[in-house]
């Protein structure tokens, strides 16, 4: 059959038919496995890229857990820095606190001192006005002293001068027995007074003098004291007059050297404008001067060349001897050119006002070189610059006559000893011009030297007037250090007046503060019970929150190791379609549309995953988005857990602090309770003995009384303390009470346990409104650790689900890598199948 139909194809086709056929077909086989490598191409790049992909976000995962560590250290080292800074703070408010007691002792010292010395002073002040009464007493005293002894004297001096005038007259032997009787009574009388007087003048200045010497010494004494005193109030003073008087000179030296900078400024400024000034004209000039200098040269130049032009022509001339006419000709144009020298010297312009006249009358031929010399050299240049023009002028006469009167050979010498002659002048006005030259380089040199030295005495005074301003900066600075340790201490006496008055309002809301937290305490033992417990539910769910991220940790590393094992087997798979490629080349005839429809369903199989990998992304962008979310609020959580911790310990430390204190509560309230039924019992005696009955108020009962005393133990210690205060006073009126048993304190015995009853009621019911208020506050504390514990289970619950969709994340991104396996199965396939078929 197949013989047969291979006949018939042969009958119907020729060869050339089945030749163009087969190139057709080889052409088209060419064009598919073109397209199929570019198409494999394509996809094994599409692999690569995903592969990338891949390794990008292995490594973005590497980065974030390492910024991860690295934040969660910064976090622990802030966290350390922020207790060494605390702990630093602290010790710096100790070392405040220290220097606080160290000042108030100072003023305290200081104002010791000032009391003991104006005591003192008072004392000295008081002495010295008794030392001084003393003294006019003593002068008095002297005074009438000295009065009684003159007195005395002039008695003596009677008494003698009538023993004289008696011893003379001896006329009569009675008179002189009555005399010598009279005598004899005058001596006794004399005897009797001359020996007292003498010893009291000896003896009473004697005493005078030393009491008068102890108070001088006294005085002299005191007067040091008040002196020292003084001198030390007056170093004080100077003291303080000097530091004014250094504030003052230290801102007028301020200002005087603020004033002298200014000053100084103004002088640099001035110097440094008067300088450029002198320099930019000194440049002018010498500008100017080069100028004219070089045009001299270039004209003396030029005029040189020419002349050694037409020496050479009349050389020439004289050797061919050539005709008068030509040398005529050459005279000619030899005046032409000097006329046009001439000319050209007339129409420029003097160099100076003073000496135009000269220039235009005497220095006709003269050349350009020889004014500039007239200008620059003095009088004597001057005068042998003229008289060289004027030899120039007559030589040009004489040239002229000579060149009119004479036609012949003669003519052509003495043409040649004028051109040699001119260019004798013209060198000798060049050697002047070079000379002239080198004194302006000279010049020029000096005034660099000049502008040189003044730019070092220009920034020697700016170096001057820079020391000058940091002198004056430091002098302000100075200036203002005083003034900044005035006010310093000024305000800090201010400060310290008010931390004096900060602390008695702190000791005052200390002692409050205190009593409150004897209040608080209760409370804080109730909460303590109920915070264990919840702090042992949240420790057992953080240990669950832990084990869930180790559990998610060991996922993410095994997805890992999965997603390197799957690139090792496309590597694999990439060699094996390499080689099989190979084959296919050699042993490729038919077949190939149906791998253009696999390579067609090959492309929409990568198009679709591609779309499957994008969405996957997307959801692990979205799924690190809540991780990073929920790593936040763990460790906010794990920072609460340390504070609760925290407080826990501090709870436990006044727990065993607070009940030592109720220890000692009830201790006293079982004794009031003892002094309570004491005094009931002897107010029931007394109404039996005395037949009153006193009814205790209708809202208080003695079992109603115990009974709201119990419930208040168990309540709060604070109160306890409150009731024995109250007790201990109805106690002692009571004893006053029995002790007193006279019939009129029965008044004051009914009295006095209606105002105890209702003072206790009143704090009772304080004391009510206190559990009150503790139970409102522990029911608020119990709602938020509910809301807590409600917040973490659902920030367990959020994990968890994000733990289930890791997972789901990763079999999904396995799956497109499984169908990109499979479909490179399909594709080689039919080469697989071919091979086979080759073999077999």
């Amino acid at each position: 059959m197949l013989e047969n139909q291979l006949h018939i194809y042969t009958k119907n086709h020729s060869e050339d038919i089945l030749r163009q056929e087969l190139q057709a077909l080889q052409e088209d086989k060419n064009k598919y496995e073109t397209t199929s490598k570019e198409s494999l191409r394509r996809v094994l790049q599409e692999k690569l890229e995903a592969v990338t992909k891949l390794s990008d976000l292995e490594q973005s995962l590497g980065n974030m857990k390492e910024e991860c560590t690295h934040l969660k250290s910064m976090c622990e080292s802030s966290q350390g820095e922020l207790s060494q800074l605390a702990e630093k703070y602290q010790e710096q408010l100790k070392e405040i606190a220290e220097l606080q007691e160290k000042l108030s002792e100072a003023e305290q010292n200081h104002n010791a001192e000032l009391e003991k010395a104006k005591v003192e002073k008072a004392e000295i002040s008081q002495k010295l006005e008794e030392m001084v009464l003393q003294e006019t007493l003593l002068s008095a005293k002297i005074e009438s002293l000295t009065a009684d002894n003159d007195f005395t004297k002039e008695q003596l001096s009677a008494m003698k001068a009538k023993l004289e005038s008696m011893k003379e007259s001896n006329e009569d032997d009675q008179k002189m027995a009555e005399l010598a009787r009279l005598s004899l009574d005058s001596t006794t009388e004399v005897i009797d007074i001359i020996p007292l007087g003498p010893p009291k003048e000896d003896d009473v200045p004697e005493n005078l003098e030393v009491k008068l010497k102890d108070l001088q010494k006294l005085i002299e004494t005191y007067k040091s004291k008040l002196e020292t005193s003084d001198v030390r109030l007056k170093e004080s003073n100077d003291k303080v007059e000097s530091l004014q008087k250094e504030l003052e000179v230290a801102f007028t030296n301020s200002k005087e050297y603020l004033m002298k900078i200014a000053n100084l400024e103004d002088k640099v400024k001035l110097s440094d404008y008067h300088m450029n000034e002198m320099m930019e004209n000194a440049l002018h000039n010498l500008k100017l001067q080069l100028k004219e200098s070089a045009k001299q040269s270039n004209s003396s130049n030029d005029l040189i060349e020419t002349m050694k032009d037409h020496i050479l022509l009349m050389e020439k001339e004289l050797t061919l001897h050539t005709p008068v006419n030509s040398v005529v000709n050459s005279t000619d144009s030899l005046d032409e050119v000097t006329n046009d020298i001439d000319s050209s010297i007339l129409s420029s312009p003097p160099p100076s006002t003073s000496r135009s006249s000269l220039s235009n009358t005497t220095l006709v031929g003269s050349p350009p070189d020889l004014l500039n010399v007239t200008v620059v050299n003095g009088n004597k240049e001057d005068v042998n610059s003229v008289e060289q023009e004027a030899d120039t002028t007559t030589v040009h006469e004489n040239r002229k006559s000579s060149s009119k009167g004479n036609n012949n050979g003669v003519l052509n010498l003495d043409d040649d000893e004028d051109l040699k002659a001119l260019l004798e002048e013209a060198r000798q006005a060049q050697e002047k011009a070079e000379i002239e030259l080198n004194k302006w380089k000279a010049e020029l040199n000096d005034s660099e030297s000049k502008h040189r030295q003044m730019s070092e005495e220009v920034t020697s005074l700016r170096s001057q007037l820079f020391d000058a301003q940091e002198f004056a900066k430091v002098k302000s600075d100075m200036v203002k250090d005083l003034q900044d340790q005035v006010k310093k201490a000024e305000s800090f006496t201010q400060d310290v007046k008010q931390q004096i008055l900060d602390l008695r309002d702190r000791i005052i809301e200390e002692q409050e503060n205190a009593r409150a937290n004897q209040e608080s305490v209760v409370r804080l033992h109730q909460q303590l019970d109920v915070e264990r417990t919840k702090n042992k539910s949240l420790e057992k769910e953080l240990e669950d929150a832990k084990m869930l991220l180790a559990t998610s940790q060991q996922n993410a590393k095994q997805n890992h190791n999965e997603t390197e094992h799957l690139k090792d087997k496309l590597k694999h798979l990439q060699e094996e379609l390499d080689s099989e490629k190979n084959r296919r080349d050699s042993s490729r005839h038919g077949g190939l549309t149906a791998k253009s429809k696999e390579y067609q369903a090959l492309k929409e199989e990568c198009s679709n995953l591609r779309k499957r990998i994008q969405a996957i992304e997307a959801e692990m962008k979205m799924s690190r988005k809540e991780n990073l979310h929920l790593s936040s609020e763990y460790n906010k959580l794990q920072e609460s857990y340390k504070h609760l911790e925290s407080l826990k310990v501090k709870l436990e430390t006044s727990e065993v602090s607070w009940k030592g204190n109720l220890t000692d509560a009830q201790k006293d309230a079982h004794n009031i309770r003892q002094e309570v039924c004491k005094v009931s019992a002897s107010q029931s005696s007394c109404e039996k003995d005395s037949g009153i009955a006193l009814s205790p108020p209708s809202s208080v009962s003695p079992p109603l009384f115990s009974r709201q005393l119990s419930s208040k133990e168990t309540v709060s210690s604070s109160s306890f303390s409150e009731c024995s205060q109250v007790l201990d006073s109805s106690a002692a009126l009571s004893s006053q009470g029995s002790a007193d048993r006279t019939p009129p304190l029965k008044a004051t015995r009914s009295s006095t346990p209606t105002i105890s009853f209702s003072s206790l009621h009143l704090q009772l019911e304080e004391a009510k409104q206190e559990v009150l208020q503790l139970r409102t506050t522990c029911e608020d504390k119990s709602q938020a650790i509910n809301l807590l514990q409600k917040q973490i289970t659902d920030m367990t619950s959020d994990f968890q689900a994000l733990q289930n969709k890791s997972r789901m994340v990763s079999l999904v991104s396995s799956i497109p890598l499984l169908m990109l396996l499979f479909a490179l199965l399909m594709a080689i396939y039919p080469t697989l199948e071919a091979v086979t078929s080759s073999l077999s």
